[in-house]
């Protein structure tokens, strides 16, 4: 029931607006009627869409786009009811059918309607430091307090190759220092 829920956060914000911006109303009753004028019909359209779509998909067995033009056409009357026009029963009914396919074919293919990106590094001043044209100075830290930045798995390393190379005695073991 998703898209219940959905419906019914569409119709608060619609409700808010109304409240707000359009009808400017005051006192609790007509406050809640207003919500009520919108919260009512356009969460019933997403659990009529939810219901119908399901209950096709279980009849005909079959889960295609078809399914979800059904369920959004039998919102038609419920767009009707929210806009008071009887050009909504078929008009609405044919575009949330439409929307309902787009949306099928949208979750089967993988492709995001609204896709997220991040912006700004996820801050509200971070678009200020958004240097992804640049290399990022950070990695060059991370790869120098890295454990393994040598390929050997031990830390402590023998000073007996660079003393056979310059031709001197045996020295003792050290260990590595790191920079960080």
């Amino acid at each position: 029931m998703v898209a219940s829920r959905y419906g019914i956060v569409a119709g608060l914000i619609a409700g808010t607006y109304d409240v707000l911006m359009y009808s400017h109303v005051v006192g609790l009753m007509p406050i809640l009627s207003r919500y009520a004028r919108h919260v009512v019909p356009i969460g019933l359209m997403g659990a009529t869409f939810a219901v119908v779509a399901n209950a096709v998909q279980h009849a005909r067995e079959a889960d295609d786009p078809l399914n979800y033009f059904l369920g959004g056409l039998a919102c038609g009357p419920l767009v009707a009811l929210y806009t008071r026009s009887k050009h909504g029963i078929v008009a609405g009914g044919i575009f949330l059918g439409i929307a309902g396919v787009i949306k099928k074919e949208s979750v089967d293919r993988g492709v995001a309607i609204f896709p997220k990106y991040p912006r700004g590094m996820n801050t509200i001043t971070g678009a200020k430091r958004d240097f992804s044209l640049v290399r990022d100075p950070r990695d060059d830290m991370r790869h120098t307090c890295d454990d393994d930045f040598d390929d050997d798995d031990d830390d402590d390393y023998d000073e007996e190759e660079e003393a056979a190379a310059q031709g001197a005695k045996k020295k003792k073991k050290k260990k590595k220092k790191k920079v960080c």
